[in-house]
């Protein structure tokens, strides 16, 4: 596998990160970069690589943040190691496939409710463009402001607004739909 992230040379001491930087900034982030790399489509089976090769490309290029937003920085690493994993993952996936299903929950009464709206919101995220999928995503899900997803999109915050608009219209279409089918 070619490296993510080709080495360059050491950062001068100036530009060094401080020490204990990468542990803060993992203890931090990781759920975020976890949950990103799901919605991004990272299969089941390679998000914890993923996330591991995310944080090693923080690690390398820390000295070169430029001290905006962590997170919208932390998303474009974490959206192109997921498409490095797509593009060069099919081979893995199809031996990983192979692979006998995990077992179920214990008590799967307790989970029903939870696989069923996390199965409804994972369906309406696929039934999304890509960009508002990432929109959605990002605000609702993850709690990022407008002008954050904007920064990381590299796109017009009024564009996120018009998106996220849209995806929240047709969310609450689907809810409507899902309470009228278990209700009507």
């Amino acid at each position: 596998m070619p490296p993510l992230a080709a080495p360059g040379p050491a950062p001068d001491r100036d530009d060094a990160p401080l020490p204990g930087a990468l542990d803060g900034i993992y203890r931090e982030h990781v759920d975020f970069v976890y949950r990103i790399a799901c919605q991004l489509g990272a299969p089941p089976a390679a998000v914890e690589d993923v996330v591991h090769d995310v944080f090693i490309v923080v690690h390398r290029r820390l000295h070169e943040f430029d001290g905006r937003s962590m997170r919208s920085w932390l998303y474009g690493i974490t959206r192109r190691v997921v498409a490095h994993e797509l593009r060069g993952g099919a081979r893995a996936r199809r031996r990983l496939a192979a692979l006998p299903p995990p077992p179920p929950s214990r008590d799967p009464e307790d989970t029903t409710g939870d696989a069923q709206a996390i199965a409804l919101i994972e369906a309406f995220l696929r039934s999304l463009d890509d960009d508002q999928c990432a929109v959605f995503s990002l605000v609702e899900i993850e709690g990022c402001s407008a002008v954050e997803v904007a920064a990381a999109l590299g796109v017009n915050v009024n564009t996120i607004y018009s998106r996220l608009r849209l995806a929240r219209q047709r969310f609450a279409r689907l809810v409507a739909a899902q309470r009228e089918a278990r209700h009507g």
